[in-house]
């Protein structure tokens, strides 16, 4: 039996919020091209799946956050630069501070472990997370859909989902070129 679409939302979630560096935004958008139903479940799938791999890192930084900070930064994308920012975001409060990094290329691991390393509770840390990463998926599946009811029947699934593809490797070329390897 193939698993479903909020199936490997979940997991793609709860594998980014600990230690993958794809967003899951890939699956959701691909999800989107055709069904919008599907997509936003999956969304909702991500986003609480995310929340439990965010309460594993905000455990590990809370016990061992030096350890914890030194396997992250071990992570593409992430280095001393992303800690900062998030501290930075974070002065605006933990809500505002991971919507906005959301929606800015902010790895919310890195709020999940600034949050268990700063003792903010996990009960409002788990609360707020699902929150703050719905806005940014549903937005993304919301244009995805959009654009794929826009093109219609002039390419087929597979020419759609192959731009998709192409379109995420371009976001994460100039991604991990702006962020660093």
């Amino acid at each position: 039996m193939r698993p479903g679409s909020k199936t490997l939302a979940a997991l793609w979630g709860f594998a980014e919020a600990t230690l993958f560096f794809i967003v899951p935004d890939v699956l959701l958008s691909s999800v989107a091209l055709s069904s919008l139903k599907k997509a936003l479940w999956a969304c909702l799938s991500a986003a609480l799946a995310a929340t439990l791999g965010g309460l594993l890192v905000w455990i590990c930084a809370n016990q061992y956050p030096q350890e914890t900070k030194d396997v992250l930064l071990k992570i593409p994308g992430i280095s001393t630069t992303t800690y900062a920012t998030v501290r930075e975001l974070l002065q605006n409060g933990l809500f505002i501070g991971m919507l906005e990094g959301a929606f800015s290329g902010v790895p919310y691991k890195i709020f999940a472990a600034e949050a268990g390393s700063a003792n903010v509770s996990p009960l409002a840390f788990a609360v707020l997370s699902p929150a703050a990463r719905l806005p940014r998926f549903v937005a993304i599946v919301l244009v995805a859909f959009a654009l794929s009811r826009l093109i219609g029947t002039r390419l087929s699934k597979s020419a759609k989902l192959a731009i998709s593809l192409a379109l995420w490797a371009l976001f994460y070329i100039f991604y991990f070129q702006a962020v660093g390897w």
